[in-house]
Formats: C-alpha cells, structure tokens, sequence
C-alpha cells in the first residue's frame, strides 16, 4: 500500500512540473530567467535589465554563444554563463564546460602581521671577585628566558601602518619584566623616506644588530656597555637604497622603557654604504642630554657618542668591526667631566647552510679621565647550530675581565672592589633563538 501510494505522489508530482517547463519565464532559485526564440537562436536572459534593453534595441551586446547546442541544433545567445547554465539544464541538455575560474585574491589591506622571538639560555655561569673570592648571587647553573618580544604590525594600505612590540626581559633580582618596546605609527612615503612617530628603532644599535647576526647569543658592545638604546621615544625619519641607508632621529634620550619628558630632545644618526654586495660602510652620531635636563636640574655637558662600522658579510662568513668614541655620556649633570671609548671585532665561518663557527673580542676604556684604570675586555667563541628560518641555538663559551674597579655590563656587574684586583666573568652553555 505505501509503494502504490509513492507511486501516485510521484504521478502527481510530475504532472504539476509538465506545466511549469512549458513556461518560459520563470524564477529559478531567485533568479531571473527568459528565452525567446528567434531568427534561428535563442537569446537566453537572467537579468530584466539586459532582457528589456535587447527588447529594445536587438542589441546583446557581450554575449556567451553556443553555436548549434540548441535542442533542435538552434544556436544559443546567452546574457553570461549564469544564463547559459539554466538553459541547458531546463532543457537537459550537457553543460557548457570552461575553465574554472581561479579563486579570487584576498585584498591585500588591511592587513596584520604577528610574531614572537624568544631568547633562551640553558648555562653555568661564574662571576668572581679575585680580591675577596665572592661570587655574585646570579652565578651558577640554570635556564633563563633572557628576552621574549611579541610584535604586531597592522597595515592600513600600502604607505600607513602602525606598530607595537612588548618586551618581557630577565631583570635580575628574580624578577621580569614587561616593558612596551615598540608603539608607533610609520609612514612609508618611498623606501628612501620613512617616517615612524613613537617609540621606535635607534639609528646606530639594531643595525648594527643586524650586520653581526648574533644578538640573542650578545648584544653589541655599545648597548652592552650601557653607551646607548635599541629603542627609544621621538620622531625618527630613516631610508634605504640599495646603496645608501640613513637615519635620524629626535628622540627623548632615555630609552624605550622611561618616556620621561625633559626640556630638550636628543639627537641620533647614522648613514651608511654599499657600495657592493656585502660590504657595509657606516658613521653614527649622538648629541644630547639624554632625557637628564629639567627646569629644576639643568644639565651641566652635553652627552656626544660618534660611532663606525666597517663589515663584510657573505654567504661563506661573517667579520666586522665597531668602534665608539662618548664624551660625558654618565656625566650628563654632573661637574666632572669624562671620555669612553671601546671597539668590537667579530668573525664567523659558514661551513654550511646548518653549521658556522664564530668568535668575538670587544675592549673598552669605559671611563678614561675619572678612572683610568677601569678596563673591559672580553671575548666569546662558539659553534652555531642553524635548524631552520625560526630556530637556531649555538654551543659558546664567554669570557670578560674588569680590572681598576666596578662596570655594569649585560652580564652583571664585574670587577673588584679592590682596584688593584680584577673581577673575572665566564660563562659556557648554550644559547637559542626562536622566532614564530
């Protein structure tokens, strides 16, 4: 009984769908459709605008034409393919094949863009007063996460965007911290005219960064030593060309973790060359008050530092040198008055893709009118692991040396309280970077 009563449904059905097929205009799955025969072809229409304009003028215009695919070998005129595809189904006919159209491209802005870079260690480190035989309370064996940065950039179009960078560091003292890092918004008028408003690279310490390509293993001696920052407050105008590169920068001169206002801005810059590939020439220069200049503390100097690089990098090694000259840079409001200087030479041997050797020897006279017997030195050597773009980690040795008394560096505090002793830093282990 069911199947007799399927049957006369289906009986029904088909009988209610014979009158529709003989209408010619018809709404197919919300869409307009009309056919109308004439001189031999079928003009075939889903749009009423299209339909009424070729009722009046014969006119189709841009069409899809099928020659002899009409049911009785008519050619068939249609409006577009849409048009196309419900008459030859209405009509069971086979479908008209053409390529399938590629998926179309995502707009390009806005357009956002996150990444995290980690520098981690896993080391035993020792930090040794010779005069009393005390180590500091960081030496030891352990794992630090020395700096973890997380970056987001949002591109408005192809000239606007904006861009922020949080910086978690080891501090010391059992402690991190979190600071904002980067926070501006740029400008790309041309590649030779860059403009960035707010707390953004320096001129001289990230490219220097770039050129040595080691910095999660040390920072480059100038922001090791204290004599400057990676990022700092202002308005900075920077450009590149394949030849020529420059900054400069008006900045507020205490670095990007104090935006501390005071009665002048510092001055930064640097212009360098390439005059061919691999080869980087450069000068930089500094001039200010460092942030330290208040109405009710006036600076007593100003604080200068010139700085120049010469380095040559290829695919096979690395080598390169950096020098820096500072007059005042620690004596900004005080009545004496000093002079810095330090240089750094690097070198690094690329065995292949996954495998480089590197070493690095820095000296420095940090304080050569106050304290002339203060002096720095240090070197590290080490054997680079490459995995991949995201991954790297390098087996290293560090060693520095401070005798005439005390100087902070990026590995603690090393030195003697005795000025006639020295205090003795090494460490070895191994050092990672992870970028994702």
């Amino acid at each position: 009984m069911r199947g007799k009563a399927l049957f006369k449904a289906g009986l029904l059905a088909l009988a209610l769908a014979l009158p529709a097929a003989a209408v010619t205009r018809a709404q197919v799955a919300g869409l307009y459709y009309q056919e109308v025969e004439k001189d031999g072809r079928v003009y075939v229409f889903n749009t009423p605008e299209k339909f009424h304009s070729w009722e009046t003028s014969s006119d189709m215009g841009v069409a899809v034409t099928l020659i002899g695919r009409g049911p009785n070998g008519e050619t068939i005129v249609a409006e577009n393919e849409t048009a196309m595809d419900l008459y030859l189904f209405k009509h069971n006919l086979p479908a008209y094949e053409r390529p399938t159209p590629k998926p179309s491209k995502a707009a390009d802005y806005p357009a956002n863009k996150f990444g995290i870079r980690v520098y981690a260690d896993a080391t035993s480190k020792s930090n040794k007063d010779d005069f009393t035989g005390i180590k500091s309370g960081d030496s030891g064996t352990g794992v630090d996460v020395k700096r973890t940065y997380f970056t987001f950039t949002h591109q408005f179009d192809p000239v606007w965007s904006a861009t922020f960078q949080s910086d978690i560091g080891d501090q010391g003292a059992k402690r991190y911290d979190v600071f904002v890092k980067k926070a501006y918004v740029e400008a790309k008028v041309t590649p030779l005219a860059v403009f960035r408003l707010g707390s953004a690279d320096t001129a001289w310490i990230p490219y220097v960064e770039g050129i040595y390509g080691l910095r999660y293993v040390e920072q480059t001696i100038t922001d090791h030593l204290s004599f400057g920052a990676s990022a700092d407050w202002g308005f900075h105008v920077t450009g590149s060309s394949p030849l020529v590169q420059y900054q400069i920068s008006a900045e507020n001169g205490r670095g990007f973790s104090n935006p501390s206002r005071s009665k002048d801005v510092d001055f930064e810059g640097r212009i360098s060359l390439t005059p061919i590939p691999g080869l980087s020439l450069a000068v930089g220069g500094y001039s200010g008050k460092r942030g330290l200049e208040t109405d009710a503390a006036p600076a007593k100097h100003t604080a200068t530092r010139e700085d120049a690089l010469v380095a040559y990098n290829t695919d096979l090694f690395r080598v390169g040198g950096e020098w820096f000259e500072a007059e005042n840079w620690n004596n900004v409001t005080t009545t004496a008055t000093d002079k810095s200087d330090g240089y750094s030479i690097w070198g690094q041997v690329n065995f292949n893709p996954t495998w480089s050797l590197f070493g690095r020897y820095d000296s420095s006279k940090p304080s050569k009118d106050l304290k002339p017997n203060l002096e720095w030195t240090y070197y590290n050597a080490g054997l680079q692991w490459t995995v991949n773009k995201a991954f790297a980690a390098s087996l290293v040795y560090k060693y520095a040396d401070v005798k005439g008394g005390t100087l902070s560096t990026g590995n603690g505090t090393i030195g003697s309280v005795n000025a006639n002793f020295k205090g003795k830093y090494s460490e070895i282990g191994v050092w990672t970077v992870y970028n994702f």
